[in-house]
């Protein structure tokens, strides 16, 4: 694992970074350089994307900045990150990233575990280093801070951890309820059950009340009734019995049914009498066919002179649409659909002859387009000719092939590249990326150009097709321009006609209206003969009087419907008495039967409640004794944690912190207050010399060395922990240093990378320190390596990265 580098990193389209970037980063130290604005940030940024699929300190505040990770105006970027091996057995070697403004899609090299240890251990990003010290000097809730997370997980108090937390549930009845729903449950039940014995005390009562008042309505109803043989209902009356009784005894609903289907059959009787026509439509039955006949023939005089004419003009628009009415569907019908439609076809052919012209015209200004566009594409494929083609391409083609070579020897022609003796492979290639990059920008303007005028073209070419199939042949031209003159005349007689069409309208309507009352006539004759003979079999059955004794037929129907309606109201009236009595009887047995289920269930409440107090009480005793071997775990691991941070951590810190600051006379150091209450919560302090406390690194250090302190715990905190990933990387870490301390960082540096193997990345924007730790750093013996790397951007502001790798010679002028 300690052998694991990173790489190669590949990035296209991010941030500051536009177009594609190749960075080599398989050596033990890469160096990054670039003035403000860059992109060396970003570069730091996507190493983070690629390895953990998120920025650690953006993240934080959630998941929006994943928006605006693409470069502006362009469609979308990636992050591939490559490793020399897997960090762990099984692991992944490459890590890739996918994004545009609307898509994020990452496969991280790392797991959830090592990502959270990288970006808290391994890497130091610029805007983390001035909040370092605030970060884990911020006191949360309990013992959640930081370093003391950090601490516990040092020692491996995960044990201990998991059984004070899993305990402390039981000091609080809520979290109680949150471990165990079914203790919300029983809670939940215990009290539905209270409320459940007490709403049904008081539904019991009301019952019986309500069951009172019944009885009481009940005798009401039966001495109301009058009748002698009604019994009085008591507490001890048999109701089943009573009701049996009552129902043997009655006869009224037969009663009713005979009674309501004779008023029916009167009704009948009656309305079928009343539909008759009235008998002075019948009175002159024969002055009613005359008038028939003297219609009837107006009606054919009307047909043989002005109805001729229109008949004429509705058949000749028939030729033309069978479907329109005919002259024996009614005149101003057919007139009127005839000169619509005769209309309606004018009118299109007058719109398809406009169109013609319309289009015509338009077809000769789209030839016209045509006719230029050709032209000028044309003159742009000129241009265009002489031109280096496919600049782009190949320096695409070469990006593709970078994750391809992990050594020496090249993909495409096998050669061993180190023959050649400038460089590494991956460096060359880089290079040559960049410069192909840079050359492909002059080819743009003129292949938009040409892409602008051919899609003008095709454009053109396109309108024009669908305007020439638009055209009228000749042949059509001349067919519709007679069409709508003869469409227009056939309109213009029609409406002409309007009138005779309506005289016929009436003509036949009375033709019509004669004939329905000769039909009328005949028919109330037929039907009065029929009904006299059961009119009067009805009067004699209801009224026992002849129909002939009253002054008409109307009247004795209407006194037989009173005399039956009567008679109904009466046998009603007892038969609602009785079903009343029958309903409260009802009622009380079911009252009756309520109560004594109520009774039951409350009884079945009372038995259930004392199961459950039962169990209440034993949660309260297992309670109780989870609260003491709570207590006992918290107390040994708050006493292992306060020997770690006066021990192990501030040992590592001050040694850190006083190699880069030697002349500082306050040192920071983390204190354990003593009157925590069983609680580890570290703060922050800083030390004289002399070993007298003072007050917190803020208000004691210079911003120089505040840097130097955050610098400081950041190596401190990667360096008190077992190796599980080689690298330490570091944006712009030096802050207000002076050059003592920057010449001692630079040490610092070098013990990491060739004492203790780390491989190291570091960010810087000053040119004279980038070459200072570029000399510094430079590979002091055979294997140790260096890539120094810098960011720029080309004429048409791509990014590009121009690497140069130091490998180690020997001193040939020492050695001699």
């Amino acid at each position: 694992m300690n052998n694991v580098r990173l790489k190669n990193l590949v990035v296209e389209n991010f941030r500051s970074l536009r177009g594609k970037v190749v960075i080599p980063l398989d050596a033990q130290v890469v160096l990054i350089h670039g003035t403000n604005g860059m992109g060396k940030t970003s570069v730091l940024s996507a190493l983070e994307l690629g390895l953990t699929g998120k920025i650690a300190h953006l993240d934080a505040e959630g998941p929006r900045y994943q928006s605006y990770l693409t470069t502006l105006n362009t469609g979308g970027g990636s992050i591939s990150l490559t490793t020399t091996a897997p960090l762990t057995q099984g692991g992944a070697v490459d890590g890739t990233l996918a994004f545009s403004d609307n898509t994020f899609r990452s496969k991280a090299l790392l797991d959830a575990d090592s990502a959270r240890f990288f970006a808290e251990r391994c890497y130091l990003p610029q805007a983390t280093l001035g909040r370092l010290l605030e970060i884990y000097d911020d006191q949360k809730t309990g013992t959640t801070s930081p370093l003391t997370l950090f601490v516990k997980e040092l020692l491996g108090l995960d044990p201990l951890d998991a059984l004070v937390d899993g305990l402390d549930h039981a000091f609080n009845v809520t979290r109680v309820r949150k471990l165990a729903p079914d203790f919300r449950r029983l809670e939940t039940l215990k009290t539905s059950l209270d409320d459940e014995r007490r709403r049904k005390d008081q539904v019991i009562d009301e019952a019986k009340k309500a069951t009172d008042e019944r009885l009481a309505r009940l005798n009401e109803i039966l001495s109301a009734i009058g009748d002698s043989a009604a019994p009085m209902v008591t507490e001890t009356t048999d109701l089943v019995q009573l009701k049996a009784e009552i129902k043997t005894a009655r006869d009224d609903d037969r009663q009713i049914t005979n009674l309501t289907r004779t008023r029916s059959e009167l009704r009948g009787l009656q309305q079928r009498w009343q539909s008759l026509p009235s008998q002075e439509t019948s009175r002159d039955q024969a002055g009613m066919e005359r008038v028939e006949l003297t219609t009837v023939e107006a009606l054919a005089v009307w047909r043989s002179t002005r109805g001729d004419a229109l008949e004429n003009a509705i058949k000749a628009v028939r030729a033309h649409f069978p479907d329109i009415p005919s002259f024996d569907d009614g005149p101003e019908e057919g007139r009127s659909e005839a000169q619509r439609r005769a209309q309606a076809e004018a009118d299109r052919c007058v719109r398809l002859l406009a169109t013609h012209t319309s289009t015509s015209a338009q077809v000769e200004t789209l030839n016209a387009t045509v006719q230029r566009a050709s032209t000028r594409i044309d003159e742009l494929n000129r241009d265009l000719s002489g031109a280096v083609k496919d600049a782009k391409t190949l320096a695409n083609a070469l990006a593709g092939l970078v994750p391809h070579i992990d050594s020496e020897i090249c993909p495409v022609c096998s050669r061993n590249y180190a023959e050649m003796d400038t460089g590494s492979l991956s460096t060359h290639i880089a290079a040559k990326i960049a410069s192909l990059t840079s050359e492909a920008g002059r080819l743009q303007s003129l292949a938009t150009a040409r892409a602008e005028e051919s899609s003008r073209l095709t454009t053109a070419q396109r309108d024009l097709l669908s305007a020439t199939n638009g055209l009228l042949s000749t042949d059509e031209f001349a067919v519709l321009t007679v069409r709508k003159a003869q469409m227009t005349d056939m309109a213009h007689s029609l409406s002409v006609l309007k009138e005779t069409a309506a005289e016929g309208n009436r003509l036949i309507a009375d033709v019509a209206i004669a004939r329905q009352a000769v039909v009328t006539a005949r028919r109330r004759n037929e039907q009065s003969v029929s009904l006299i003979p059961e009119i009067e079999a009805t009067m004699q059955a209801i009224l026992q009087r002849s129909a002939s004794s009253f002054e008409s037929i109307d009247l004795a129907l209407a006194e037989a419907l009173r005399a039956i309606e009567e008679r109904i109201t009466v046998a009603e009236r007892a038969a609602a008495a009785w079903i009343k009595v029958s309903s409260e009887l009802d009622l009380r047995i079911r009252d009756l039967a309520q109560i004594d289920i109520l009774q039951s269930e409350r009884d079945e409440t009372l038995v259930r409640l004392q199961t459950l107090d039962t169990a209440f009480n034993e949660t309260e005793t297992i309670r109780g004794h989870a609260k003491k071997v709570s207590e006992a775990a918290d107390k040994v691991r708050s006493d292992i944690v306060k020997k770690v941070f006066n021990t192990s951590l501030n040992k590592v810190w001050r040694d850190l912190f006083v190699r880069l600051a030697p002349s500082e006379q306050f040192v920071p150091a983390f204190r354990l207050p003593d009157d925590s209450g069983g609680r580890v919560e570290a703060v922050l302090e800083t030390l004289h010399r002399s070993g007298k406390a003072s007050g917190s690194p803020g208000a004691m250090l210079s911003q120089g060395n505040l840097n130097t302190a955050a610098l400081t715990l950041f190596l401190a905190l990667h360096l008190s922990v077992p190796v599980r990933m080689p690298w330490v990387i570091l944006d712009d870490p030096v802050q207000s240093m002076d050059d003592v301390h920057i010449a001692q960082f630079a040490a610092l540096l070098r013990s990491l990378s060739k004492g203790m193997n780390r491989q190291i990345v570091v960010a810087v924007h000053e040119r004279a320190l980038f070459d200072y730790l570029t000399l510094e750093l430079s590979p002091a013996f055979p294997g140790d390596s260096l890539i120094a790397v810098e960011i720029t951007r080309n004429f048409d502001g791509d990014a590009i990265a121009r690497p140069r790798a130091f490998n180690y010679e020997d001193d040939r002028a020492i050695a001699v």
